[in-house]
């Protein structure tokens, strides 16, 4: 990568950081492009070189974040050790509702803005482009040394603990943004027991 590429680089995430804390702060309806350049610390020539339009940069971050996770997190299990792995994973979804909640939250709004579109997020082709490595993955996972009953059962409750938990995550950060964004001794405390309501379900099985 040549220095003009790592500057185009740093640029979009200089640019992608101020629309993420815009979007999240206001909502992406009521945020306009000056606004997000200025955050940015760019001209609105340079944002324009990198985004088409609004509606461009929210579906880029909404993909970006969406790699951050789950196309990483995920492919963290391990079939010798199934269930701590999985713990692992739900740990790595509570760090996030803990240090990078905004992801979470700019899951939800984004999917309700672009419904007010009439649009399919699953129709983006980035989205489409970012399924195929994650299925690529998946299928790796599939490959393990174990038999095909034992992975069913293991991917199955893969799946379903985590979207779970997601969800769960999902409208802990809604609600907690309802409040004013504080998270309490009393979130956190849910939040765990949550998880451990999972696991407890997970090792029954």
């Amino acid at each position: 990568m040549n220095l003009r590429e790592k500057q185009m680089q740093m640029t979009k995430g200089l640019i992608k950081e101020a629309a993420l804390g815009l979007f999240c702060a206001q909502g992406i309806e009521r945020t306009d492009m000056t606004r997000i350049a200025g955050q940015a610390g760019v001209s609105r020539r340079t944002l324009y070189l990198h985004y088409k339009d609004k509606e461009d940069l929210a579906a880029e971050l909404y993909v970006d974040n969406l790699e951050r996770m789950f196309g990483r997190l995920l492919f963290d299990f391990d079939f010798a050790l199934p269930v701590p792995s999985l713990e692992k994973i739900l740990d790595q979804y509570l760090a996030l509702r803990e240090h990078e909640e905004a992801l979470i939250y700019y899951d939800a709004i984004f999917g309700v803005y672009y419904s007010t579109l009439s649009k399919d997020p699953a129709e983006l082709p980035d989205f489409k482009r970012a399924m195929e490595v994650w299925y690529s993955r998946y299928i790796n996972l599939e490959t393990a040394a174990a038999a095909p009953e034992y992975q069913k059962k293991w991917l199955d409750l893969l799946q379903k603990s985590t979207h779970l938990y997601f969800m769960y995550l999902q409208k802990a950060v809604i609600l907690s943004h309802q409040r004013g964004g504080a998270v309490t001794e009393e979130d956190r405390a849910a939040d765990r027991q949550f998880k451990d309501f999972i696991m407890a379900g997970v090792r029954a099985t």
